[in-house]
Formats: C-alpha cells, structure tokens, sequence
C-alpha cells in the first residue's frame, strides 16, 4: 500500500484539487484508491458528490480500523473509493 498525503496549514493553495486530481488519475490508471476527506469544509467530498454516513464518526476514525471501513463509500468512478468529511472534524 502507497499513501500520498495532500497538507498544508496555507489555504487556497490547491490541496484539495491536488488531492482530487491525483486520486482521480489513479484510480482511472486502474489502482484501488481510497481518498479521505479530513477536510471540515468537506470540499473533496463536494467534489464527488458524496455526503457522509453518520454525524459523529471522527472520533472513530483515528481510533479504530474497522469503524473507518464502514464509512467508505463508491465515488461514480472505477476504483474509486472516498471516505467523506464531516462537519465535526472542525
């Protein structure tokens, strides 16, 4: 497994579209991607159309493999996967 990390404390310095772009090209080129939305805005999320499972996972997700499974959900994209953003990771 390979991760690619998108960070930056700037904003507006194209995270997000990077982030986006990246995971979108891989998953085109035929690898299993998964994109996670840590973003409170939720823009990457936005961007695929994808709203969140639950109100108050994040906690969840840096404690716990399996609960962050549950919340990965298909993008309109072949192998591409995305575990969207949640207002509660502000």
């Amino acid at each position: 497994m390979k991760v690619i990390a998108c960070y930056s404390m700037k904003g507006g310095v194209g995270k997000t579209a990077t982030a986006v772009n990246l995971a979108y090209w891989a998953a085109k080129s035929g690898l299993k991607t998964l994109l996670i939305d840590l973003d409170p805005q939720g823009a990457s999320s936005f961007y695929f159309r994808i709203k969140p499972s639950s109100k108050k996972w994040a906690k969840r997700f840096f404690n716990a493999y399996e609960n962050l499974v549950k919340h990965i959900k298909a993008s309109d994209f072949e192998n591409l996967d995305i575990i969207p953003a949640h207002l509660s990771f502000s």
